[in-house]
C-alpha cells in the first residue's frame, strides 16, 4: 500500500466518525468492518484491493472481525479524548497518551519512500488485519499534529450536540464552529428565536 500526503487533521476526521457526540444517541459511522474499509479507502487512500483481503478475512472471522472493530472503535476513542483535552487546554490523560503509544508502537514504521503518481508516499506492505496496520496513517497523523500541537490550533465545535474536532486555520484563531453554514448557523438562529422570544 502507499500512502502519499495525507491531511494533517486524518486523526480528527476519524475521531469524527462518531458524530453529534453530545446527541443522544450520537451518529455512528463504523458499524461494521466493511464501514471502516470504506472510511480507509475514501480518507486513507487505501485501493480495494487492499481492502479486500481484509473485508474476505472478516466474512471467515466473525469473531475476530467483531475484536477488530471493538479495538478500532476503542482507538478512535482515544483519539477524542487525546484531541478534546489539547482543544480545551486541559491535560491529556495517561492512560489515554498510554494506548496511544502502544498503538502507534505497534503501527508500521514510515521507512520506505516511493514515487506516488503525483509526487511521493510511504510504501507500506498490505495491512494485516490489526487495527495498528489498519490505522497506521491515522496514528501518524495524531502523533503529528500532537508535536505540531503548540502551532496547529485544535479546536473543538462550540456546538453541544456536534463536539466534532477540526483545525482552526482562522487568521485571528478564533473559529468556534466545525462549519459555519450548519453548526455557526444553527447557533446563529437559536440565539435569534430566543431574542425574538423574550421580547
Amino acid at each position: 500500500m502507499l500512502v502519499a500526503a495525507l491531511p494533517e487533521d486524518l486523526c480528527l476526521s476519524y475521531a469524527n466518525t462518531l458524530s453529534w457526540r453530545g446527541s443522544d444517541p450520537p451518529m455512528e459511522t463504523l458499524k461494521s468492518v466493511a464501514d471502516l474499509l470504506a472510511w480507509l479507502e475514501q480518507s486513507v487512500g487505501a485501493g480495494a484491493g487492499e481492502t479486500r483481503g481484509i473485508a474476505r478475512w472478516a466474512s471467515r472471522n466473525a469473531k475476530a472481525a467483531a475484536g477488530l472493530l471493538a479495538e478500532a472503535i476503542a482507538v478512535r476513542e482515544v483519539l477524542f479524548r487525546v484531541f478534546h483535552a489539547l482543544a480545551t487546554g486541559a491535560s491529556v490523560r495517561e492512560a489515554d497518551f498510554a494506548a496511544l503509544t502502544r498503538a502507534l508502537a505497534q503501527a508500521p514504521a514510515r521507512r520506505e519512500l516511493a514515487h506516488a503518481k503525483r509526487g511521493y508516499g510511504w510504501q507500506l506492505v498490505p495491512p494485516e488485519p490489526t487495527v495498528p496496520a489498519l490505522l497506521a496513517p491515522v496514528l501518524w497523523s495524531a502523533a503529528d499534529l500532537m508535536i505540531e500541537g503548540e502551532r496547529r490550533r485544535v479546536r473543538q465545535c462550540a456546538n453541544e450536540k456536534c463536539l466534532w474536532l477540526f483545525l482552526d486555520e482562522s487568521k485571528n484563531g478564533t473559529r468556534r464552529w466545525c462549519d459555519m453554514a450548519s453548526c455557526g448557523n444553527r447557533a446563529k438562529a437559536q440565539r435569534h428565536y430566543l431574542k425574538s422570544k423574550a421580547s
